[in-house]
């Protein structure tokens, strides 16, 4: 009997372990038990508290024509060797009123979105663009991420994946 707890005891620790080093493949990250969690933001024109980051799962409450993007998810596909994927996202305020982009978050540390200032306030009629890494370093095969968009009129996410022979 004790041979078959510990056999499974084992197997449950194996899977654990897989998973947890499996790497970034559209794994959502959660706050932690204790970590402050920001309400999601929606419309209106308070800016966000800076020192609170918000969970990935916070993506999609913008309403159509805010902000109008050239994708919302793109593709990259790695030469041999390549450590990193780069992608960019464009944008364009469609709305009657500034945009304030607070901030952004990603589904794994691999992931990196950089914005011009933090916050970006984009006029009505504004352009601008987000861009994007993946670390490419140690993994192979497909990994795909997500990037949200946390905004004064709703959030955003965006999709990457990058292809690494």
């Amino acid at each position: 009997m004790f041979l078959f707890k510990r056999m499974i005891f084992a197997g449950a620790a194996t899977l654990l372990s897989l998973a947890l080093f499996a790497g970034c493949r559209s794994l959502e990250t959660k706050p932690q038990p204790g970590e402050p969690v920001a309400p999601v933001v929606t419309n209106t024109n308070r800016p966000a508290p800076r020192h609170v980051k918000q969970p990935p799962e916070s993506g999609d409450t913008m309403a159509p024509h805010i902000l109008a993007w050239n994708r919302l998810s793109e593709e990259y596909h790695a030469k041999p060797g390549e450590m990193i994927a780069p992608f960019s996202f464009s944008l364009t305020n469609v709305s009657k009123g500034p945009v304030v982009i607070y901030d952004t978050a990603t589904t794994c540390d691999c992931t990196v979105a950089k914005l011009p200032s933090t916050p970006w306030t984009i006029p009505s009629g504004g352009t601008g663009k987000i861009e994007a890494t993946i670390d490419l370093t140690h993994k192979t095969g497909v990994v795909t991420n997500s990037i949200v968009v946390f905004t004064s009129k709703g959030n955003r996410r965006l999709y990457v994946k990058a292809f690494k022979p």
